[in-house]
């Protein structure tokens, strides 16, 4: 059986990954050298295709074909399509290999990127045949003989790729987690406290979706998480909005921090607050011992189903986090 869907595997790192790494305070404070800033961006563009784009792809294969070794084909099948591998998909992986043999060294972070992307590039080239046989209709000539061993090469690829992933996942994240801290304080210093209290909010959600990973704790089990850990987690992250949502009000200052022609604050404003109600929703599930808590679907028809406000929560934060990105 296939392992974890990347995305799983990814919660405890995901996000401080996608991060965007060309941060305002590296322009203020110089905090990094350009070779080093180009590498570290090099880096978060491949975490970034891997978490994103590509695993939508897998997920959209996987979901026609099923996640065992030999493949799943519904009796009424007649087409299939998933994301393309783009030459500049494939540009960006060359570039990670090249910068992992350049100074300055990023140590493990670069030993998992030489292991990871000859793995990747196999990985990418078998999808591109599989994008190929199918839109090409091959099928129907050779009656899935040629489907049938493309299915069992992704499987095997797959597997080997995710426990390098997940490897490369870890070591950029101690990475990026020290260029975050930086980036903070940089900002905080230039009294850039938008950009400051935008950054540290992304933080705070991450570090809410890390605790649940680690507590092995989902949307089957959410109560048996400690309510109190939850609540200081949750008041922080509730304080750095009411801060962004009062400095984002101060017409000089968003003037100050180049932001007054910037169309994606007013977004990453909303995006914010509505993953600040499924956090509250968190808070009162918690507390309350109600797991059919839900602002999303209060007062609405529903075709019923299981609550999933963790879930709901990641997709609000990955709503955030590119409204961030594009803002930044």
């Amino acid at each position: 059986m296939i392992k974890k869907n990347v995305s799983y595997i990814l919660i405890c790192v995901i996000m401080c990954t996608l991060l965007s790494a060309c941060s305002v305070s590296e322009t203020l404070q110089g905090s990094s050298s350009k070779i080093d800033t180009e590498k570290y961006n090099s880096y978060i563009t491949l975490s970034n295709y891997m978490t994103g784009w590509l695993d939508q792809g897998l997920t959209i294969y996987f979901k026609e074909f099923g996640i065992e070794e030999k493949i799943q084909i519904d009796k009424n099948f007649d087409s299939f399509q998933t994301m393309p591998i783009l030459q500049g998909h494939k540009d960006d992986v060359e570039t990670c290999i090249e910068y992992a043999s350049k100074k300055p060294s990023f140590g493990a972070t670069d030993n998992s990127v030489k292991a990871l992307c000859p793995k990747l590039k196999e990985l990418m080239n078998t999808l591109n045949e599989i994008q190929n046989y199918y839109s090409t209709k091959s099928f129907v000539d050779d009656d899935f003989a040629k489907g049938k061993e493309l299915h069992k090469q992704l499987y095997t690829q797959y597997n080997e790729y995710v426990a390098l992933a997940e490897t490369f996942f870890s070591e950029l994240s101690v990475i990026t987690e020290q260029k975050n801290k930086e980036d903070l304080e940089n900002l905080k210093k230039s009294d850039y406290m938008i950009r400051y209290h935008a950054m540290s909010i992304v933080m705070r959600a991450q570090d809410i979706q890390t605790a649940f990973y680690e507590a092995e704790v989902n949307d089957t089990n959410i109560l048996d998480f400690d309510v109190n850990e939850y609540k200081e987690k949750y008041d922080l992250l509730t304080e750095d909005i009411n801060k962004f949502i009062e400095y984002s009000k101060d017409k000089e200052r968003i003037k100050k921090e180049g932001l007054e022609a910037n169309v994606f604050i007013g977004k990453f404003e909303g995006d914010i607050e509505r993953m600040k109600v499924t956090a509250t929703d968190i808070m009162e599930i918690l507390k309350t011992k109600d797991t059919s808590i839900n602002s999303d679907t209060k007062g609405k028809v529903t075709t019923g189903g299981i609550n999933a406000p963790l879930h709901t929560f990641n997709t609000k934060l990955s709503a955030v986090i590119d409204s961030y990105n594009n803002m930044n």
